[in-house]
């Protein structure tokens, strides 16, 4: 029988018990954030021996050593607060917010800009993060948009036609799946998987126009509702488990853009 120690690398287990991104994760670690039976290290890629570890602190928190229990939770982000764990310019950060509710070792898919509101997901699975964002697995997300003054509506066809054909910005191709107009005012409802830095924002200014108030409002199999302002909901067993049929199914695509967080 082969006894032989299983070796991992630290910031994989920071990961895991704390459903940060693998990139954090390191960053944490370098930093100096993590201690490892009450002795900090900085190497994000020392080997640990599993079953050597007999407590684990993120920050001076204790990280459970079992397998979290992965948990999805819809948040409804509100505009002015900004999408970073901390920040020494802002404290009106997603992250506070978390911690002031009890979410220890949770991150988010879907970051906004600090202007933005709507769908933010909130998870301790870094997978579920992973396959959410990356560009390779070109996940759509829906949006509202409102403009300081909206085209007419030959004007607009013209503009979401151009749009689904792709437009060239900072040397990027910019470019969304579905585009309409809905609502009274009328308001843009439009559908990209890219995510790339304020890629709404640099569409519409394309055309000189103005967002003065953006909205997310689906991520994935996962919409918003009417969950109000702020509000923080976790998904049912259904939701999850369409959630995690959609996951699985996920396969990248070639040539994925990289992307830059940000909307």
């Amino acid at each position: 029988m082969n006894n032989k120690a299983v070796e991992t690398k630290l910031w994989r287990i920071v990961q895991e018990r704390s459903g940060v991104s693998r990139r954090k994760a390191q960053d944490l670690i370098a930093r100096g954030e993590v201690d490892v039976n009450k002795v900090t290290i900085r190497d994000p890629f020392a080997p640990v021996l599993q079953g050597s570890v007999s407590s684990l602190h993120l920050r001076g928190q204790p990280l459970s050593l079992e397998a979290p229990q992965p948990r999805v939770y819809r948040h409804n982000k509100q505009a002015g607060v900004l999408c970073s764990h901390d920040d020494p310019h802002c404290g009106n950060t997603l992250g506070r917010i978390l911690r002031s509710e009890g979410f220890i070792g949770y991150t988010w898919a879907g970051r906004l800009d600090q202007d933005a509101e709507g769908l933010v997901l909130i998870t301790n699975d870094g997978g579920i993060v992973q396959r959410l964002t990356h560009p390779s697995y070109s996940v759509r997300k829906v949006y509202h948009v409102w403009l300081a003054r909206f085209p007419n509506a030959q004007e607009a066809r013209k503009i979401y036609a151009e749009m689904k054909r792709g437009i060239r910005d900072d040397n990027q191709l910019l470019r969304v799946i579905r585009a309409e107009t809905s609502g009274r005012p009328p308001h843009a409802v439009i559908t990209i998987a890219e995510g790339r830095k304020h890629e709404v924002k640099r569409l519409f200014a394309h055309f000189r126009l103005e967002v003065v108030r953006l909205r997310r409002v689906s991520l994935g199999p996962v919409a918003l509702g009417n969950l109000k302002p702020g509000g923080i909901a976790r998904l049912d067993r259904t939701e999850m488990e369409v959630l995690n049929r959609f996951i699985s199914d996920l396969s990248p695509t070639p040539g994925g853009a990289r992307r830059s967080a940000g909307l």
